[in-house]
């Protein structure tokens, strides 16, 4: 094989595939030209691969709090093009299959590597500054089976709203958040994982996508289960706690929710909402970060108040 100039080299014909991709474009303020590659998307005649910005938390050190909604839309987007991409391959691309507000698809082109997914992670790195290359086979294969998709970014944001306005009550959220680490599959976690932890409140966060694929709904109804075997072992404790699973949703009037989504909304709340009622656990569902974070906060301020 011939290298190039900058050291890469060419993949041998007779092992490499061939494909086509677009980049996925976020513009975080309507209007403006400013925008952010999310993500490579590649389609071949035997299969697609979306390649995800890993990054994406650097949005909030240009956007503070008003990035929330901007890595809500990219979420939802790029779950949409998921669908899109199973159902239509190339012709998604050509048609351009994302329609929400901000995010768009650029322009198609043909490429070849050892895989869809290596062309689509050789593209991510060249083009955008939210995505961090890894080029270590064994922790690429971490990265794999914690796919960006299955990331909820939602109690990251929630620990920051409650950090600025009481530290002690963001104290209370797991050490793994806190420290910004990227939550391993629930098959490698020893026990369970619950997101905070406090005097009166024991809770789990989740994002609920428009598109409430089997993936989102079963990833809730893993953190459901896991409070529910906390709250059992709460179950001698002399000052009983509320255990919680709170889900982000979407206002259902926005631009980018059609009614197709919103009634996939509903039909997912309905079901959530009646399995936390059977395991007897508390149900909230919120549109908006500030306001997740402001029912932690009172939870606990209400408990100091008391002792």
């Amino acid at each position: 094989m011939t290298p190039t100039s900058s050291g890469l080299k060419f993949p041998d014909l007779d092992t490499s595939k061939r494909g086509y991709w677009a980049p996925v474009f976020l513009s975080p303020i309507l209007g403006s030209p400013e925008r952010f590659v999310i993500a490579v998307a590649v389609v071949s005649d035997s299969g697609f691969h979306i390649e995800q910005a890993n990054q994406m938390r650097r949005l909030t050190c240009l956007y503070g709090r008003d990035a929330e909604t901007a890595l809500f839309a990219a979420e939802v987007a790029l779950e949409e093009l998921h669908i899109s991409l199973a159902e239509r391959g190339k012709a998604a691309l050509v048609e351009g299959a994302i329609v929400f507000s901000g995010v768009t698809l650029g322009s198609i082109s043909e490429g070849e590597a050892r895989s869809l997914e290596r062309l689509g992670k050789t593209w991510m790195s060249a083009l955008s500054s939210l995505y961090r290359f890894n080029p270590n086979p064994l922790e690429n294969e971490l990265d794999e089976r914690n796919d960006v998709s299955s990331i909820d970014h939602l109690p990251t944001l929630v620990l920051d709203h409650v950090f600025n306005i009481d530290p002690i009550v963001a104290n209370k959220f797991s050490e793994e958040i806190r420290s910004n680490r990227r939550r391993r599959s629930s098959s490698a976690i020893a026990g369970i994982s619950i997101d905070f932890n406090g005097s009166r409140l024991v809770a789990n966060l989740a994002t609920l996508q428009s598109s409430a694929t089997a993936l989102a709904v079963d990833r809730i109804k893993r953190k459901m289960f896991d409070l529910k075997v906390r709250r059992d072992k709460d179950g001698g404790l002399l000052e009983a706690r509320d255990h919680e699973i709170i889900l982000f949703t979407p206002p259902l009037d926005i631009a980018f929710i059609n009614e197709k989504q919103t009634d996939r909304i509903d039909d997912a709340l309905g079901s959530l909402r009646e399995q936390s009622t059977n395991e007897g656990l508390g149900f909230l569902a919120l549109g908006a970060v500030h306001d997740i974070g402001g029912r932690i906060i009172k939870s606990e301020s209400s408990h100091a108040l008391s002792t």
